[in-house]
Order: structure tokens, then C-alpha cells, then sequence
């Protein structure tokens, strides 16, 4: 496609959900009609239903050709002007349908790249980006041959995993059933149960969030992430990350040229990386901006709002101006404060029966939002992904330590009741 901005849309097929994104799209494009095509596992992030020009929900099982069938019979009766999924769901069905209708997006082979970690590990490796390997297994006894090969530790986890599930680390041979058995668990619910194993990176963790448009990649924010050491869950977050200018330059050149060699061109994208004391690692990418509030919190401490960037350019509008003013004014601390998050986990399982304290925790200094994850009735498990996590508070200061101790302040205010499951000893 070509590199020029189109004219604003008038009618913009979203797939999957997106939650409130879609407002910030009517907002840049007056009188536009969203049709939404999305399937049922997503249905609950379709909101604002009563805006929609029109909504369609298919089964998982629902083939590209299919998904490509509902778009035309609506392109043929109400021209579809742009396509968007904001969500990275479906990312495939996304490429396919935008080649067929002539529409602006990431290529199908980008998609791959990015959906499967191990085709994403091989472009990196060929592009010479990351030499990170990684390998394909199946069965524990593929998992322990790939390990020894690799050299202990290693990460075995899902390769198309999301939400930090189904993530294992392998200190020996010992690890490989229970590694094996913990990161099959995480495939649940994905499109495919394959593994991969590739080595362990020790450093400190970040995050990456970019908006792209016709190549040029803008780093909107670099977030340092807390990590649970056993589950590799998130349990925090802190943007902008503090850090010495020279690695905060080495990890946007990094992933700029990861996303070169990707050939993403447009759209928001969150990435992870460690740095480690040889430089900076891939982790993984997402054709999405990042989940747990990073967008925001960035928007609120640095003012550079990449989900209405996103929303503009997906209906037509150039956002490269605005993304380099917001950024400037940025640079020159007329918008410079700090955002953190924190999240509180159950220490043991059982069923969630009540949350108390959240009203009094939204009023304590700099706290912009604390809201309760896991819903009453809930069956708590373990700390084994994202959705394993109880509730969260974000919150504002001057300073990194301000903002830190204020989310954390206030998540450690609420009080959580928990019944027994049968069997379950606290």
C-alpha cells in the first residue's frame, strides 16, 4: 500500500473489541460508522454498543475466508474506507482482509512474525537485530533436549502466548515435567498449543511503547516493570522508567530497528526487553499498545497519548506533529511527572467474596485510579497470569520513589475476603 494518508474515513471496520478506544475515533472522525467483526472470546471488550454502525460476532472456529466473506458483503453494500485492530487479536485475519480490499495495514507476514515468537526470533536473528535462538518443542523430552542444547537457564513458554501466561523457567533437567505441564496450561485459549524454549536473559526488565507512522517509529515511553520472579507476572509498573540517557538511547535504537526489520510502518506497538550487562534483548512485540494502564499512565505523566494518536491515524489523520509536540513539550518538562502501578495478588486460593476500602484508597494523595481485577464470586488461583491478580492502584508524584509509594499505599489499604474452595487449606 501506499505510504500517503488517505482521506479522513466515513467508515472504519474494527476488529475484535477495543473497550473505550472507539470513542476517541468518532472524536477525530465526525459522522464516522465503525462496523465491528470480532469473535465471542472479545464480545465482552465491544462497548458503546449503541454508537456501532453494526456488529458481528463469529465463533472461534471461523475460518480467514469466512472472516474475508463478511467483510466484502459489507464493503460491496457500505464501502469500507480503513480497517484497525487495536487489540492484536486476530492480527492474521486483520492482514488478510485489508490485502483482498485494498485497505492500509501490517502485511500478513508481519503478523506472523510478530503473532509467533519463534518466526519472530528467526527474523531477528537474520536481520541482525537479536541472536536470541529459539526452539520449537513438543513433549517434555523435545523440552529437555532443546534445554541441554541451549544451556541451562532457559524460558520455556506458549509462542503465541499473551498475558504473561504459561511462562517457565528452568534452572535444570529437574524443572522439565513441571515446566512442560506449567507452560501447556498456558495455551488455553490460544489459537495454537505450541511451545517454545530459548535462553534465559538475566537484567532489568522494560517495556517500549511506540507509535509508527510510514516507518518512522517515535518512543513514546520506556516503563520499568516489576516482575514476579516465580510466575513472571507483572505486578508493577513505573513511566517514564528512570534511566541514564545512554540506555535509554540503546533500548528505542533496539527496538527501532526491531520494528524496521519487522516491517511495521504504522500503529502503536509494545514491546519487552531486558537489559542485560551485554545490552539490550527482544523479549517479544505486540501490534497493540501495552495493558495495565501504561497508556494511561504515560498520557497523565508525560502528556504524549498514543491510544487518541492511534484512533486519529486509523480513521485517516496524520499524527506525526502532534506526537513530536507532545514529545518536545515532554523534553523540555512542561509535562514531567511519574506514574506507577501497583497490584495486589492473594497469597492463597479461594473464592473472592468481597473487596473493601477501594472509595477511601481513590482518595489518598496523587491516586488516579484503583479498581478491583478479579470480580466477587471469582475463583482465585495461582499467581500463573496476568488475570491471576486481585486488584490495582496507579497513581502520580514529582518523583518516581512519590509515585511508587503512593500506588503502593494505596493497593495495600484494600482488604480482600476469601472463602475456601473444597479441599483448599489456607
Amino acid at each position: 500500500m501506499s505510504d500517503e494518508r488517505a482521506a479522513v474515513a466515513e467508515h472504519l471496520l474494527m476488529i475484535g473489541g477495543a473497550r473505550e478506544i472507539p470513542r476517541e475515533c468518532f472524536r477525530a472522525a465526525p459522522g464516522l460508522r465503525i462496523s465491528v467483526l470480532c469473535r465471542q472470546e472479545v464480545e465482552s471488550k465491544v462497548w458503546d454498543r449503541k454508537d456501532l454502525h453494526r456488529l458481528m460476532i463469529v465463533d472461534r472456529e471461523t475460518s480467514r475466508e469466512e472472516w474475508l466473506g463478511i467483510a466484502r458483503a459489507i464493503h460491496e453494500h457500505d464501502r469500507i474506507d480503513a480497517i484497525v485492530d487495536f487489540t492484536e487479536s486476530d492480527a492474521d485475519k486483520t492482514s488478510y482482509i485489508a490485502e483482498r480490499l485494498g485497505l492500509r495495514c501490517y502485511s500478513g507476514q508481519t503478523a506472523q512474525w510478530v503473532t509467533d515468537k519463534y518466526l519472530m526470533r528467526a527474523r531477528l536473528g537474520e536481520t541482525g537485530v537479536d541472536d536470541t535462538l529459539a526452539k520449537r518443542v513438543v513433549g517434555p523430552d523435545e523440552l529437555a533436549r532443546a534445554a541441554g542444547e541451549l544451556g541451562y537457564p532457559v524460558i520455556c513458554k506458549p509462542a503465541g502466548g499473551i498475558g504473561s501466561r504459561g511462562i517457565s523457567k528452568l534452572a535444570s533437567p529437574a524443572d522439565v515435567p513441571q515446566a512442560f505441564t506449567w507452560s501447556m496450561e498456558g495455551t488455553s485459549g490460544l489459537d495454537a498449543e505450541e511451545l517454545i524454549a530459548e535462553p534465559f536473559h538475566q537484567g532489568r526488565e522494560f517495556s517500549v511503547e511506540c507509535i509508527s507512522e510510514t516507518g518512522r517509529h517515535f518512543v513514546a515511553g520506556i516503563t520499568q516493570k516489576s516482575i514476579d520472579q516465580g510466575s513472571f507476572v507483572e505486578v508493577g509498573h513505573l513511566v517514564p522508567a528512570p534511566l541514564p540517557e545512554a540506555e535509554a538511547a540503546a533500548i528505542s535504537d533496539t527496538v527501532r530497528r526491531m520494528l524496521d526489520a519487522l516491517e511495521i510502518r504504522d500503529g502503536a506497538t509494545h514491546t519487552e526487553v531486558i537489559l542485560t550487562k551485554d545490552g539490550v534483548r527482544i523479549i517479544e512485540t505486540h501490534l497493540r499498545y501495552g495493558g495495565d494502564r501504561i497508556p494511561n499512565m504515560l498520557a497523565a505523566a508525560t502528556g504524549i497519548d498514543i491510544q487518541k494518536a492511534w484512533a486519529r491515524q486509523a480513521v485517516g489523520h496524520s499524527i506525526t506533529a502532534e506526537v513530536e509536540e507532545a514529545m518536545r513539550r515532554h523534553r523540555s518538562d512542561e509535562r514531567a511527572e511519574f506514574a506507577a502501578i501497583r497490584y495486589r495478588c492473594a497469597n492463597r486460593r479461594g473464592v473472592l467474596t468481597a473487596i473493601h476500602g477501594i472509595e477511601d484508597a481513590e482518595g489518598m494523595p496523587g491516586v488516579a485510579e484503583v479498581a478491583a481485577v478479579a470480580g466477587v464470586g471469582e475463583q482465585i488461583g495461582d499467581l500463573t497470569g496476568s488475570l491471576a491478580r486481585l486488584a490495582f492502584a496507579w497513581a502520580l508524584g514529582a518523583t518516581p520513589e512519590e509515585a511508587a509509594e503512593r500506588a503502593r499505599a494505596a493497593v495495600d489499604s484494600l482488604t480482600f475476603d476469601l472463602d475456601d474452595e473444597p479441599g483448599c487449606r489456607p
